[in-house]
């Protein structure tokens, strides 16, 4: 387990994690972006977040742009080496720095968890739903993973879940009924792109339809705070697309549904000259 000195540095081949890695494993799967807009709805879920996107960001203005800035760097930090792993914690420590209002910071590392907490979340319960199951004691390392590289992005350690367990308890409370994550007009408005973004040409119904395995993560009490339809027909849809992800995960080659970040990370190790330097 790390400790609360923990400064984690980028090794010049390896990055941050590795492929003995969790973070590697998981993050490789390309049928992982479909969480995507489970995680950013459960972010603008707790209302300072809701504000400062709205405020200091170009999501509602440049969707597409924001979001494919946002896959670069998070794929430079999982999978890069050292200098385009230490760019993005640069590049996000840079952006954060500057989002500020009257009540609330990027870099408050309450607001940082949250964020971290969504991805780590609902790539869990996409992986399981979508790849394959995970054990305990791989859940527990990815979560380790995320920690010691989040010491880097202002989280330390001592506000930050001890172990799975713990982040769970953390889960919960933030998303119980009394809890700080409620849904505000603000964050409504924000939902729209993120429920049914503007794809071009493709029909809106087909949008809808992939959407809904990614829908279905999202807790229903704050699906009905977004104005989210649903229904049990819905989730029955969702259950039956879900199915046939991982049954097409389940056949398809793991280098033909990987993210190419991730391949070129796989063949960087695997050069000779990387080779070279290992005992």
């Amino acid at each position: 387990m790390p400790s609360v000195n923990d400064a984690r540095r980028a090794d010049a081949v390896l990055g941050f994690y590795g492929p003995d890695s969790m973070m590697w494993r998981i993050n490789r799967e390309a049928v992982l972006l479909g969480a995507g807009p489970a995680a950013l709805l459960l972010q603008v879920a707790h209302p300072l977040i809701a504000e400062g996107v709205a405020h200091h960001s170009t999501f509602e203005s440049d969707p597409w742009r924001r979001l494919h800035g946002t896959i670069r760097t998070t794929m430079n930090l999982v999978f890069g080496n050292a200098v385009n792993a230490e760019r993005a914690v640069k590049r996000l420590n840079s952006v954060h720095a500057g989002v500020r209002g009257p009540n609330y910071r990027a870099m408050d590392p309450q607001l940082l968890l949250w964020v971290q907490a969504t991805l780590i979340v609902t790539s869990v319960f996409a992986y399981q739903r979508w790849v394959g199951q995970l054990s305990a004691n791989e859940i527990e390392q990815f979560w380790q993973e995320a920690r010691a590289v989040g010491t880097r992005l202002g989280i330390p350690l001592s506000a930050s879940p001890a172990d799975w367990p713990a982040l769970e308890r953390y889960w919960e409370k933030m998303l119980a009924e009394d809890g700080p994550v409620h849904v505000t007009p603000t964050a409504r408005r924000l939902a729209r792109l993120i429920v049914r973004p503007p794809f071009r040409f493709v029909p809106g119904p087909l949008v809808d339809l992939a959407a809904l395995p990614g829908l279905a993560l999202v807790p229903p009490r704050l699906r009905a705070e977004f104005g989210i339809s649903w229904s049990p027909a819905k989730d029955r849809l969702a259950g039956m697309v879900s199915q046939g992800v991982r049954a097409w995960t389940a056949v398809v080659p793991r280098t033909l549904r990987s993210m190419p970040q991730a391949i070129a990370a796989d063949r960087r190790v695997a050069a000779p000259r990387y080779n070279s330097r290992t005992p």
